[in-house]
């Protein structure tokens, strides 16, 4: 299990480190934010060997939070904090919600917090709460926290290389650690939703969209599609027209997903729906009809942010694709055709942007006018695709039959010598 940044200092476990605690905070606490019987309550708790409300007194008080973010140098706030997370395992085990409450409580308690004259405690914040998310074993306490540090992060802490964002970079298949972690922790699906909405809205361009998408495909069933369902699958989509080709694979089956097709029924939605369909399966034609026929560019594009310049560019890339997936050898003419040029002396340079895209492996005959195709992505498939993949299989076996008829015979003569 990866962890997260925190001091390695031990908890001290001595009898009195939860009295030497509360007079440490209570010495180093403002004397207007501390209350006047904050000692005497949890001296009190102390006695009665009530770890729940002496966690609960201290978490309340002001002063003694203010104490706590005051603490320096670092490890010493990191030793403090641990000794109050250590609290939790001595909850009243008769009541297994209320060690999880608690929890709930002592990390709100360092979310909210206001540091004095606009202090920056964001920092402090999440090394706290790394600490408690190192401590605690429920995984959708760990999910929850890591939620918060999501959102309270800087965007270089989320980057790989850092505790935090090697959590969210991909490992295998191109799923996020994460995932699996979420997995493992049978993380219910709204905590899963809130986490993914947290880290998308913390992250820019291609790493923005794979959590968008992990977000909107959390959704297996129409009917579970809500309002965060919908704006989720509106940015997934936004974004998928944006970038065609970085997440080819993960996106290339979103058109199947349920708040993607919520998209269709809605009126406000309907042309982005209708433009990522194109963008999924379509060719250039099938782009310049759909802008044409709804409203122009105007009505299609400008309300997504989306530039014309940039979407006529991937579907010339993305139609190439297509022609490669449909024909071995291609004339330069019917690319020409295909992708709107002006001449065929344009059609090497978008072969090249192509081939540089990864999503097609190809060869020019400069002489012959025309491309080779080696590999290509298939960016649809269905019974049409079905139909010509039987269609090669019977051509392959028809051809491997002739090669070993014929090799029988050879064998026959070489017999009969």
């Amino acid at each position: 299990m990866a962890a997260l940044s925190s001091s390695s200092t031990l908890v001290n476990v001595a009898e009195d480190a939860e009295l030497r605690l509360v007079r440490l905070l209570a010495d180093a606490a403002p004397s207007q934010l501390l209350s006047p019987t904050f000692v005497q309550e949890c001296e009190e708790c102390m006695i009665q060997a009530d770890a729940a409300s002496l966690l609960e007194t201290i978490v309340a008080d002001k002063g003694a939070m203010a104490a706590l973010f005051a603490l320096e140098p670092l490890e010493e706030a990191v030793s403090a904090f641990s000794l109050l997370a250590a609290l939790l395992d001595r909850v009243d085990a008769d009541d297994p919600n209320a060690e999880i409450k608690l929890a709930v409580a002592l990390a709100d308690a360092v979310i909210d917090f206001l540091g004095a004259n606009g202090e920056d405690t964001a920092a402090k914040k999440i090394t706290f709460l790394s600490t408690l998310y190192n401590i605690r074993c429920n995984g959708q306490e760990k999910c929850a926290l890591m939620t918060q540090m999501v959102k309270l992060a800087e965007p270089d802490m989320l980057n790989e290389g850092q505790a935090l964002g090697n959590l969210l970079t991909p490992e295998n298949r191109d799923i996020p650690r994460i995932v699996a972690m979420l997995d493992a922790w049978n993380v219910p699906v709204d905590a899963r939703r809130q986490l993914y909405q947290a880290i998308a809205h913390a992250m820019p361009g291609t790493r923005k969209q794979r959590f968008t998408l992990l977000l909107v495909d959390t959704y297996k069933d129409a009917s579970q599609v809500d309002d965060l369902g919908l704006a989720a699958a509106k940015e997934a989509a936004i974004g998928a027209i944006q970038d065609p080709v970085t997440l080819f694979m993960q996106q290339r089956g979103m058109l199947t997903m349920p708040a993607i097709q919520a998209l269709k029924s809605n009126s406000d939605t309907t042309k982005l729906y209708g433009l990522l369909t194109v963008f999924q399966e379509g060719k250039l034609d099938d782009y310049t009809r759909h802008v044409k026929e709804n409203g122009g560019e105007s009505a299609v594009l400008q309300p997504y942010g989306l530039s014309s310049e940039q979407c006529i560019r991937y579907m010339r890339i993305l139609s190439l694709c297509s022609l490669a997936a449909e024909q071995e050898e291609i004339p330069y003419t019917t690319i020409a055709n295909t992708l709107e040029l002006e001449s065929v002396d344009q059609v090497e340079s978008w072969v090249i942007a192509a081939v540089s895209s990864g999503l097609l492996v190809a060869k020019m005959d400069q002489l012959e006018q025309k491309v080779m195709v080696e590999r290509a992505v298939v960016r649809k498939f269905d019974m049409e695709q079905w139909k010509a993949l039987q269609s090669r299989l019977h051509l392959w076996k028809k051809n491997v039959s002739g090669i070993l008829e014929a090799f029988k015979q050879t064998q026959a003569t070489s017999a009969n010598l």
